[in-house]
């Protein structure tokens, strides 16, 4: 009897511990781990911009220099001319001005409490945290777990973040921005990842795939939050 109590017991505990969620504060200091030195990032991408015409879907393909400085600045150029397409550097940004960047502040050095006020900014709940699946994957989202919802989610196994979803201002109009984050890979005691996907309203509009990537070096001069001087 006294084996079947504790038996009984122990299947109760591991049930308990099966069902714990951690809390934001703790996910966002697990997160902030595997971007803790990177305080600089310089990255040489190729970008898809994916752009509805009336025959269809047109991509422009360039690529681009991305820099990232810890905590919160970033900005980007078009180092490539587009070639066959009759397009400047200049045009490309111009077709360009929905896109909010402002999620690569979450791919370096962050405090908690950093990751805490951009979610804030983002709208999403961090009193609400609950288990998902993307892609096969099980992962921790923080906020509204309906599609609609503003929410971070963030992979149980390596506490790396895989999507992040939020309501943006663009003109007159609320949309839905959608940030995918995939094929992480370990570089300099972290990790980054190679390849992102921006959507707006469930649709598709610029890809970009990482070709080179140096971290805590020297940036270019004139770089200013949200963009370039």
């Amino acid at each position: 009897m006294m084996f079947v109590l504790v038996a009984g017991g122990y299947v109760g505990t591991c049930r308990n511990g099966n069902a714990y969620i951690m809390p934001a504060e703790q996910l966002l200091d697990l997160m902030a781990a595997r971007f803790s030195r990177f305080h600089t990032v310089l990255l040489t991408q190729s970008t898809q911009l994916i752009t509805a015409e009336e025959e269809g879907k047109e991509v422009i393909s360039f690529e681009e220099k991305v820099w990232i400085k810890s905590p919160g600045l970033y900005g980007s150029l078009v180092v490539t001319e587009i070639e066959g397409q009759g397009m400047s550097p200049e045009d490309i940004q111009a077709l360009r001005l929905d896109i909010d960047p402002a999620y690569r502040k979450l791919l370096v050095a962050n405090t908690p409490n950093n990751l805490s006020t951009y979610l804030m900014e983002w709208g999403i709940d961090s009193e609400t945290v609950s288990l998902t699946r993307l892609d096969g994957l099980i992962a921790f989202c923080i906020g509204t777990a309906p599609k609609e919802g503003s929410r971070l989610l963030i992979e149980k196994e390596r506490f790396l973040p895989l999507l992040l979803s939020h309501k943006t201002k663009v003109g007159q109009e609320t949309r839905v921005v959608e940030v995918r984050f995939k094929d992480y890979r370990k570089v300099q005691n972290g990790w980054f990842p190679f390849r992102i996907e921006y959507y707006l309203d469930g649709e598709p509009v610029e890809k970009y795939i990482v070709l080179e990537a140096n971290f805590n070096i020297s940036l270019p001069p004139g770089l200013i939050k949200n963009g370039l001087q």
